[in-house]
């Protein structure tokens, strides 16, 4: 699959990120149908180990990579807006998880493994 510009900008965010030790990482892309959003997560997401939050709101992402289940410290994923049919499997291993957000998918149900998750206060 090429990849576009959204795809490219994404991956340096995700470099620049890596280099700097954040633990934030906003990949979020705009209001509005006009705006670009990302298909597709770069599998590199998952090598930023020590993000807390990561933020993917607004974007048309249908499925989300495996190496994102490597994002263990993570306390905070917005997904606002995506178009998730299902909870990825990979968010079950965030044993910190305290606030995830699924509003606007395309989600029928939430699975029962989700109360798995012990300080998670927000869904």
């Amino acid at each position: 699959m090429a990849k576009d510009a959204v795809y490219r900008s994404a991956e340096k965010k995700i470099e620049e990120a890596q280099r700097s030790g954040a633990k934030v990482l906003d990949l979020s892309f705009g209001f509005g149908d006009e705006m670009p959003k990302l298909i597709e997560l770069p599998e590199s997401v998952g090598q930023l180990t020590q993000l807390q939050r990561l933020d993917l709101s607004r974007n048309r992402l249908t499925a989300l990579p495996e190496s994102l289940g490597q994002l263990t410290q993570l306390q905070t994923l917005d997904l606002t807006g995506c178009k998730l049919g299902q909870v990825p499997s990979s968010i079950r291993g965030f044993r910190f998880l305290r606030k995830l957000v699924l509003d606007s998918n395309d989600l029928r149900r939430v699975p029962d493994w989700i109360s798995e998750h012990q300080y998670l206060t927000e869904l």
